[in-house]
Order: C-alpha cells, then sequence, then structure tokens
C-alpha cells in the first residue's frame, strides 16, 4: 500500500460517518456496517480483504467514527488500517435533503511482510497519522438512494519510504433495502501515487426512539 500507506478509506469510509437513512428528523448517524475492500496503489500489485465501520451519534451534530480494514496481497503481505475520530453534520434547508459533513480522524497503518521460512519472523512497520474531511449527504428524488461525497487530506509521521501526505476524494451510493439496512459501494481516488480503493458492503443503521 503505497510502500506503506494504503490507508482508508475514508475511505472509507467509506465512509466512516458518512451515511444513514433520511426520516422526519432527518439523516440517521447511528450505524454499523462492513463488507469488502480492493485496494490497489499506483505502480503496485491490488490488496483485497474485508473492513468493517461505524458511528454513534451523541449529539444533534456531533457522532464518533471507527473504522477498520484489512487487506492482503498475497505471498505473506498483509496491511492493517484503523481510524478513530469525531464527525459533524448539519442539514441545509433546501427542497432536497443535504447535510454537510466533515470528520477529524487519528490514523493508525501497520504493515506486516512474513518471509515464509522456518524460524524468519518477517518484517512490520507501523505510522500514524491524522485526516481531515469534508462532503455532503444528498437524498435525491429517489427516496431509497443517497449519494455522498468527501474530500479529504491525510498526513503522517514516521512513514519512512512513502509519501508523508496525500489527498483523496470519496463518492459513495447507498440504496435502502429496508427502512434500516442499506447496500454501498464507494470509490476513492487520491494524490501522491496514494491509488484508487473500492469497498462494498451493508450498513445496518440502529433505530431512533
Amino acid at each position: 500500500m503505497k510502500n506503506l500507506k494504503r490507508i482508508l478509506m475514508i475511505g472509507t469510509l467509506v465512509a466512516v460517518g458518512v451515511g444513514g437513512t433520511l426520516s422526519a428528523k432527518g439523516f440517521d448517524y447511528t450505524y454499523v456496517g462492513g463488507g469488502f475492500v480492493s485496494y490497489t496503489p499506483s505502480g503496485g500489485s491490488s490488496g483485497t480483504g474485508p473492513y468493517f465501520d461505524g458511528s454513534y451519534n451523541f449529539n444533534p451534530h456531533f457522532n464518533a467514527v471507527a473504522g477498520y480494514q484489512y487487506l492482503s496481497y498475497g505471498q505473506g503481505v498483509n496491511g492493517n488500517d484503523l481510524d478513530l475520530g469525531v464527525g459533524f453534520h448539519t442539514a441545509l434547508k433546501t427542497r432536497q435533503p443535504i447535510d454537510l459533513v466533515a470528520e477529524a480522524l487519528f490514523l493508525h497503518s501497520q504493515f506486516d511482510v512474513g518471509c515464509g521460512l522456518p524460524g524468519c519472523g518477517g518484517a512490520s512497520a507501523s505510522a500514524n497519522g491524522f485526516g481531515l474531511a469534508g462532503g455532503v449527504r444528498w437524498h435525491p428524488m429517489v427516496r431509497k438512494l443517497e449519494i455522498d461525497g468527501l474530500v479529504g487530506i491525510d498526513t503522517y509521521s514516521g512513514c519512512t519510504g512513502c509519501h508523508s501526505s496525500y489527498e483523496t476524494v470519496t463518492g459513495a451510493v447507498q440504496y435502502y433495502f429496508m427502512p434500516h439496512l442499506s447496500g454501498v459501494a464507494s470509490v476513492s481516488i487520491g494524490t501522491n501515487s496514494y491509488g484508487d480503493q473500492f469497498t462494498v458492503g451493508v450498513n445496518y443503521y440502529f433505530p431512533r426512539p
């Protein structure tokens, strides 16, 4: 993953903290989700694996967010990405429901390489970082459909051999099969040889009182 940076999803993220049902009270920001992620770094081999994310709305305008993904590149090469943070959201007074959203994230990325030989422990490297993202959530006239968009920047420290920062543009689409269950797909494109990331999964939104 970009030598050690195959993070997010803010991708995750799909978007972590982005997406939700629409009711008389507006968009929902309390959910759990998971699915499949594929990451292709510029000039490198693709990695695939599961992802999990979630959000908890603890205030009319703020929600806690978290996400994790595991990527396998084959031949004993694996990556683990974790993000934790807080999101902000506020509704716009428009004909179609639109929320402005933003989030601040702590990022941790770990890259493990196994040599596959007896007595060989392989190698491991990790880096911590900070991410900022902002965008919109929009319900078009098709009420079961939601379209989300985010732009963000991630900055790392201790990232030997890789870019210390990169920008991402993420788009996501959700379709609600049931009032509290949706299918979601997202695509994230990054700068500085970050590469492209694709996710597909499901979100479950907890009923609100």
